[in-house]
C-alpha cells in the first residue's frame, strides 16, 4: 500500500515524473527525429521534441514546465554554451507557455479531452500544431539574426525567408499532428499503468462492429507489403522524399484504416509508419536532392496527414453517433430501462425465452397522488432490486403505463419465476420516509422463435397478471389462457371494422321503445342496434365499449341525433308533438360547443327543443365544475329536457344526485325488476323516488315486466314506466303506424 501511495505521489507531484520524464524523453526524441543533410545545410524532416513537450503539457499541465526547462538546459548547454543555451531555452519556453496559455484560455476545463474530439480539433490545430512551431521558428530566427545564438550550430541562417526554415516549420507541424498522441499515451501509461487497459478498450470501441480479425490481418499484410516495397527499393533515386507516387502507395491502406478502424488506431499506426519510413529512407536522400522537391513532398505529407486524421475523426464520430442513436432507440428516455424494441431484439437472439410480465396498477394512483417522479423512481428501484437475481443476458424492460417485463433464459423449470416472485414481495420504496409496497401481478409464459405476435402476447399476459392480483401468486399463461390471443384480437378488429363501416354506411338501425306516463302521456326512447355484414344483430353492450375505447363516441352520437331528428322531421304530420329521448355518451357532453351544435341540428330539421330529451348515464364528468355539468345547463336553457339514465349504478350516490340539476331520473332496471321479491331493492327504489320528488324531477322506472310492479310503482309516485309490460322494442319506423 505504501509503495502504491509513493508511486502515485511521484506521478502527480511536479518534482516526480513531470520533472524527470523530460530529461529522458528529450534526448530520445532528438535522436529519433529524422534529419537530412543537404548542400544548404541540415534540415529536420520530423521534429519530435515539440510533440513530446506538448504531450507533457497535456498530461501534467503547468507542472511539466520545470522539467521541460531543465531538459532543454541539459541538452543545449553543452552544445551552445551557457549564454546561447539560455536564449534557446527561453525561446522554447516562451513559445510553449504562450501557446499553452492561449489553448487553456479558449478550451477552459476541457483542455485535457482525448484526441479525436472534433469540437476541440480546430483549437488544438491552431495553438498546439500551427502556432507553437511558428513561434519557435520566429523566436529562434530572431535570436540568430541578433547573433544571440551562433548560426553555424543551428539549422537557421541570418536570412529568415529560406526553404530550410519552411521545412523545419513543416517538420514541427507533422510531428505535432502524428507524434503528440503517441507520446501522450506513453506518458499516461507511465503515470498510471491502468491507462493501458483503458487505451485498449477505447481502441476496440472505435473499431467498426462488423470488422473481424481477418480484415485486420489483410490490412496489416497490405501495409507491410507497401512499406517493404518503399524501404527495400534497389534504385536509390526513387524514394519516399524524391517521388510523389511513392506516397500514394500507402494512401489506400490508410484510408481503409481511417474509415474502418477508428481515429486512435489510425493515428497511432500512421505515426509508427511515418517514423519507420523516415528512419529507413532518409539516408538515401543524397546531397544533390533538390530542396524544392523536399519542400513539396513534406507539404504533401502534411496535407495527407491532416486529411487522414480528419477523416478518421469524422468516421469515428459518425460511428459513435450512430451507435448512441441506436442505443437510445432501445432505451426508454425517462425510466432509463430497455424498452419494448430492445425486448423484441433480445427475444430474437435466443431460441427459447421466458417472459415475465409485472403489472402494478396501484402505481397509477400513487403517481397521481405523489407525482410522476414516484412512478419513475419505483420502476428504477424495482429494476435495481431484481438485478442480482438475473443471469448475464437477462434483462428488465420498460413497458408503457405501470407495467414491466422480464426476459429470462429458459431452463424448463419454474423455480426462477418463484425466486423473482419472492424477491418482489420484499421490495419497498421509501418515499419521504413512507414505505410503499403496491401489489404486483405476475404472469409468465415461454416463447420460441420466430415471434411475430409480441404485442398481442403482452396484452394477454396483462390480462393474466390481473388474475395474479386476485390469486396472490404468479400465473402461467399456458395454464390460464382460455382462448388464443390472436382470435380475441381478430374478433375485436372485426367488430371495429363493422362499427366504422356502419358509421360510413347504413349498418346502424334505430329502434324505439314506448315510455308510458301514469297521466296518459308518453314518449319514445330511441335505441341503437348494429346489423353487421352477415346480417347478424349485435347488442349495444357488445359494441358500445369498443366505440368508447377507440374514441368514436361523438361520431356515433352525432349519427344517432341526425338520423332521429331527420326521421321526426319527415313524419311531423303523422307524429305531431311527438317527444323522444336520445342517449349520448358522457364524453360527448364534455365538448364545449355541444349545445350550439345541438341547436343547429334542431334548427335544420325544424324540431322544437321541448320535443327532445337528452339521456346520459351518471358519470364523474357531471360534477359541479365539469364541462359536462355546464353543457347540461346549456341544453336545459336551450329548451331540451335532460334525463339521468340507469341511476343506482356506477358513480351514482345521493351526493351526486344533490349536485346534478336535471329534469328526469331513470331508475336502474335491476332494482325495479326485483323490488317485489327483495325488501332491500324496494327500499332503494322508494328512497330514490322520495329524493327525486324533493328535487322536482320526473321519475322513470325501467324493466317494468308485470302488472304487480306497475301498481307498486304507482304507489311510490313514479311518473313514467318502461319495459315489456308497457311496450316491446320495435323499429323506429313503426312509430308512424302506431300513431295511425
Amino acid at each position: 500500500m505504501r509503495e502504491r501511495v509513493s508511486y502515485r505521489r511521484l506521478a502527480c507531484s511536479w518534482w516526480g515524473f513531470p520533472l524527470f520524464l523530460p530529461l529522458l524523453l528529450l534526448p530520445l526524441s532528438s535522436l529519433l527525429s529524422a534529419r537530412l543533410t543537404l548542400e544548404e545545410g541540415s534540415v529536420y524532416l520530423i521534429y519530435l521534441p515539440l510533440a513530446m513537450m506538448v504531450a507533457l503539457l497535456m498530461v501534467f499541465d503547468w507542472a511539466a514546465i520545470p522539467g521541460i526547462a531543465l531538459a532543454l538546459a541539459w541538452r543545449y548547454m553543452p552544445l551552445y554554451g551557457e549564454f546561447s543555451a539560455l536564449f534557446t531555452v527561453g525561446a522554447f519556453l516562451v513559445a510553449l507557455c504562450g501557446c499553452w496559455w492561449g489553448y487553456r484560455l479558449q478550451t477552459g476545463g476541457r483542455w485535457g479531452v482525448n484526441f479525436g474530439e472534433l469540437r476541440l480539433s480546430l483549437v488544438r490545430l491552431f495553438w498546439l500544431t500551427a502556432m507553437l512551431p511558428a513561434m519557435v521558428v520566429i523566436l529562434i530566427q530572431l535570436m540568430v539574426t541578433l547573433e544571440l545564438i551562433p548560426a553555424e550550430r543551428v539549422i537557421f541562417t541570418a536570412d529568415p525567408f529560406t526553404l530550410r526554415n519552411l521545412i523545419f516549420y513543416q517538420s514541427g507541424l507533422i510531428a505535432a499532428l502524428t507524434a503528440t498522441q503517441v507520446y501522450y499515451c506513453l506518458i499516461r501509461i507511465v503515470r498510471s499503468p491502468h491507462f493501458a487497459r483503458i487505451l485498449w478498450k477505447r481502441l476496440r470501441d472505435q473499431i467498426a462492429p462488423e470488422v473481424g480479425v481477418l480484415e485486420i490481418v489483410l490490412w496489416l499484410a497490405s501495409v507491410v507489403c507497401v512499406i517493404a516495397f518503399l524501404i527495400f527499393q534497389e534504385q536509390p533515386h526513387i524514394n519516399l522524399l524524391a517521388t510523389d507516387y511513392s506516397l500514394t502507395l500507402i494512401l489506400p491502406a490508410m484510408l481503409w484504416s481511417a474509415m474502418r478502424f477508428g481515429y486512435l488506431f489510425t493515428s497511432l499506426s500512421w505515426a509508427f509508419i511515418l517514423q519507420l519510413l523516415y528512419q529507413f529512407r532518409q539516408h538515401e536522400v543524397t546531397a544533390p536532392a533538390e530542396i524544392e522537391h523536399i519542400v513539396t513532398v513534406s507539404a504533401n505529407m502534411l496535407v495527407f496527414t491532416i486529411t487522414l486524421l480528419l477523416m478518421a475523426a469524422v468516421c469515428t464520430r459518425q460511428r459513435r453517433t450512430h451507435l448512441f442513436a441506436r442505443k437510445a432507440a432501445f432505451t426508454d428516455p425517462v425510466i432509463g430501462l430497455p424498452n419494448l424494441r430492445s425486448l423484441m431484439r433480445e427475444l430474437g437472439q435466443y431460441p427459447v425465452s421466458r417472459i415475465c410480465f409485472l403489472r402494478i396498477p396501484e402505481l397509477d394512483n400513487l403517481g397521481r397522488t405523489y407525482g410522476l417522479q414516484l412512478r419513475i423512481l419505483y420502476k428504477q428501484g424495482l429494476a435495481k432490486w431484481l438485478q442480482p437475481d438475473l443471469a448475464p443476458g437477462e434483462g428488465i424492460y420498460q413497458l408503457p403505463g405501470f407495467d414491466l417485463a422480464i426476459r429470462l433464459h429458459y431452463n424448463g423449470q419454474d423455480n426462477r419465476v418463484e425466486a423473482i416472485e419472492a424477491r418482489l414481495r420484499q421490495y419497498r420504496l421509501m418515499w419521504n420516509g413512507l414505505p410503499l409496497h403496491p401489489r404486483i401481478g405476475i404472469s409468465y409464459c415461454t416463447v420460441k422463435q420466430p415471434i411475430s405476435h409480441l404485442y398481442e402476447l403482452l396484452g394477454e399476459l396483462s390480462e393474466i397478471a390481473e388474475l395474479s392480483l386476485q390469486s396472490g401468486r404468479a400465473e402461467s399463461l399456458q395454464l390460464r389462457s382460455a382462448m388464443p390471443v390472436q382470435r380475441s384480437v381478430e374478433n375485436k378488429l372485426a367488430l371495429l371494422n363493422e362499427i366504422q363501416g356502419a358509421l360510413a354506411g347504413e349498418g346502424f338501425v334505430l329502434m324505439a321503445q314506448k315510455i308510458q306516463g301514469v297521466r296518459g302521456d308518453h314518449y319514445h326512447e330511441v335505441l341503437l342496434r348494429l346489423n353487421n355484414t352477415q346480417g347478424e344483430w349485435i347488442k349495444p353492450e357488445q359494441f358500445l365499449p369498443l366505440v368508447h375505447e377507440f374514441g368514436l363516441t361523438w361520431e356515433l352520437d352525432l349519427r344517432v341525433l341526425d338520423d332521429t331528428l331527420a326521421f321526426f322531421s319527415r313524419h311531423r304530420e303523422q307524429l305531431p308533438g311527438a317527444r323522444f329521448a336520445v342517449n349520448v355518451f358522457a364524453s360527448t357532453l364534455c365538448r364545449p360547443h355541444f349545445a350550439n351544435e345541438l341547436s343547429e341540428l334542431l334548427t335544420r330539421y325544424q324540431i322544437e327543443p321541448w320535443q327532445l330529451i337528452i339521456e346520459v348515464e351518471e358519470s364523474q364528468v357531471l360534477s359541479d365544475f365539469s364541462w359536462g355539468n355546464r353543457t347540461l345547463a346549456q341544453v336545459r336553457h336551450l329548451g331540451c329536457r335532460v334525463a339521468i339514465d340507469d341511476y343506482g349504478t356506477g358513480y351514482s350516490s345521493y351526493m351526486r344526485l344533490r349536485e346534478v340539476n336535471v329534469d328526469i331520473l331513470k331508475i336502474e332496471g335491476s332494482f325495479v325488476k326485483n323490488m317485489l321479491n327483495s325488501s332491500l331493492d324496494y327500499q332503494i327504489v322508494e328512497s330514490i323516488c322520495a329524493i327525486a320528488r324533493l328535487k322536482k324531477m320526473r321519475i322513470v322506472a325501467k324493466h317494468v315486466e308485470s302488472t304487480e310492479v306497475i301498481m307498486a310503482l304507482k304507489k311510490l309516485g313514479v311518473d313514467y314506466m318502461q319495459g315489456y309490460a308497457i311496450a316491446p322494442t320495435h323499429p323506429l319506423s313503426e312509430c308512424v303506424g302506431e300513431a295511425s
